[in-house]
């Protein structure tokens, strides 16, 4: 299962954080190949962009909380017929006004189409996690955020596995 994670601070309260990613509505609208969210009766149907719906022969994903802690920690999958994408939080209060996130992003393929999904998304977890934290970063702005690395970009860089 190809993964990456990272650690970053942010210059918000950890209330404002959180009632932000807690919600897979806005966990979905910072991932590149998420298109459009559906709420269903019983779920939040995540709808999958082309080309990504084409390679993988997965058009939607149904998404859901996996585990919570209030203002702690919060993981999620979103599962379609091929393709499985997994995150998860751990927030931590460093000052009044300061977060500091780890944050994890993962993806399975499923089924026969794993042979053809899991090594094209070890070389590109990276490139989804950054893409992924740049979009939080822009939303967290719009909320009076000037994010900060733990570290040098490169030393984020270098932690991230997968």
């Amino acid at each position: 299962m190809p993964e990456a994670s990272l650690e970053i601070c942010f210059n918000l309260p950890l209330v404002s954080v959180w009632g932000f990613i807690s919600d897979l509505k806005n966990i979905a609208s910072c991932l590149r190949f998420i298109g459009r969210v559906e709420k269903t009766v019983d779920s939040l149907i995540w709808k999958v962009k082309v080309p990504m719906s084409i390679t993988t022969r997965t058009s939607v994903l149904k998404s859901e909380i996996t585990e919570i802690e209030e203002k702690k920690t919060l993981s999620w999958i979103a599962k379609g017929e091929h393709l499985q994408w997994g995150g998860r939080f751990e927030l931590e209060e460093i000052e009044e006004k300061k977060t500091r996130a780890k944050i994890k992003l993962e993806v399975t393929g499923l089924g026969p189409m794993a042979m053809i999904i899991n090594p094209t998304a070890a070389l590109q977890i990276k490139n989804q996690l950054k893409y992924f934290v740049e979009q939080l970063k822009k939303r967290f702005e719009e909320l009076g955020d000037s994010s900060t690395p733990t570290g040098s970009q490169n030393d984020i860089f270098r932690d991230m596995s997968y």
